[in-house]
């Protein structure tokens, strides 16, 4: 059973209940349905909710007759476009699809460069106008109908890595972590070297203690960076045929995603933080372009670089911005509420409370529009909103994104997440 909303030939709007909207939307159109229909043809079926029984839609369907005509304008252009059909499979598809793409640039803090020219040839491809700070953080812009007071939205490009520290008598090396993970989420992972004349070579981290046949307390050995080594791929046995190598102290160390995406839509890899709210913000843009939606006020896309060592997003935020909201991950576990299903609204992190009226906003919007959201608490966490408040920008900050599951280790989500956030997003900017 269904409540829908029509929109007349004259602009007038019409509600109703149906079991079949489009043998009902015909008789509206042909002169055959409503007495207030009759005339007003042809008509467009604009809004519609699907319920399982007929007293539930004629319940809803009483209920939207007594909203406002500015209420179900509201309500009619945002069901547009959150639930475009086509247009909005096809941005989850494209959202998708720039993921799997983004996962396999490496980028660990620091090592940013190939994925800030990813971003800028997609941004160059789609006519939005960008700049760079000079952190090479990238800034894009959408002019909105309201450009007095600006909006932010922020995704972190640079993730989880490491450092070349030492190069041992061995020929394996020693490596300093960028980021904080736990060591035995590392352990067995292949790993790629990236020395400081664009070299690149392979190895895989391991314990100094890797054989149960050789070594009786493999299993015990404590997993501390102190315990683990770098085993290159390459015929080396000494300090010295490393380092003729080219590789030396300082060299990025980028982790293996390997990335999966299985036929039940779980998404598997290493930096879906924060590389899924990198595609999220992409997918957006390009929804908002490709169909000539305008934001409600003018945004500022922020693709910030530093965030997994804690200042990405602390310089040159737009100075108008009057709200701040970063698109990370929820964090699903044992005590959350988060799932890899929702999109994650965060009420208080690691540095303190986000903005209540913020997050009522946001949640009375995933009410508005059914999508399907958690609030959340995150006891060890920090986000761009966090820096860039510690950094004293005068703004309401907000933080959301999907679940995210295992973070900082082999993650995992689901597309239904993915989506979720992407409308929530959609929902908040065409919002007043």
């Amino acid at each position: 059973m269904y409540a829908y909303i029509i929109e007349c030939s004259d602009g007038s709007y019409y509600t109703g209940w149906t079991n079949d909207l489009n043998r009902r939307i015909t008789s509206h159109s042909e002169g055959s349905g409503a007495k207030y229909t009759r005339g007003r043809g042809p008509v467009k079926l604009v809004y519609w909710e699907f319920y399982p029984t007929k007293q539930q839609a004629q319940r809803r369907e009483a209920e939207i007759k007594k909203w406002t005509r500015s209420r179900k304008e509201k309500q009619v252009k945002g069901f547009a476009i959150l639930k475009g059909g086509r247009d909005m499979k096809k941005t989850m598809k494209d959202t998708i699809k720039e993921m799997e793409k983004l996962f396999n640039i490496p980028s660990p803090s620091g090592f940013t460069g190939k994925i800030e020219e990813y971003i800028e040839k997609f941004l160059k491809e789609n006519s939005v106008p960008y700049e760079i700070t000079n952190k090479s953080a990238i800034v894009a812009t959408l002019r909105g109908k309201n450009d007095q007071e600006h909006r932010t939205l922020s995704a972190h490009l640079d993730t989880l890595g490491a450092m070349v520290k030492e190069v041992k008598s061995s020929g394996r090396i020693k490596f300093d972590p960028i980021g904080g993970y736990m060591m035995h989420s590392v352990e067995g992972e292949d790993c790629w070297i990236h020395t400081q004349d664009e070299k690149i070579y392979t190895g895989t981290i391991l314990t100094t203690k890797p054989s149960v046949h050789i070594h009786g307390d493999a299993k015990k050995i404590e997993r501390n960076v102190e315990n683990m080594e770098i085993v290159i791929d390459e015929k080396v046995s000494s300090k010295e045929d490393v380092l003729k190598l080219g590789i030396n102290v300082g060299d990025f160390i980028a982790l293996d995603p390997r990335t999966k995406i299985t036929k039940s839509g779980f998404i598997k890899s290493r930096h879906i933080d924060d590389k899924a709210g990198v595609a999220i913000l992409l997918g957006t843009i390009k929804h908002l372009v490709s169909k000539k939606i305008i934001p409600e006020y003018t945004t500022h896309f922020f693709f910030s670089n530093y965030e997994e060592v804690g200042h990405g997003a602390s310089a040159r935020i737009p100075e108008k911005t009057k709200e701040f909201l970063a698109i990370d991950m929820g964090t699903p576990g044992d005590g959350q509420t988060s799932t890899e299903f929702d999109v994650t609204i965060c009420a208080k992190d690691s540095t303190g409370p986000y903005d209540f009226s913020f997050r009522k906003k946001l949640i009375d919007l995933g009410n508005t529009h059914k999508i399907p959201y958690q609030v959340d608490i995150f006891p060890f966490y920090g986000s761009d909103a966090s820096a860039a408040l510690r950094s004293g920008n005068d703004f309401k900050a907000g933080l959301i994104g999907p679940g995210v599951f295992a973070s900082h280790g082999y993650e995992r989500t689901h597309q239904d997440a993915i989506e979720n956030t992407l409308k929530l997003v959609l929902a908040y900017l065409v919002s007043e």
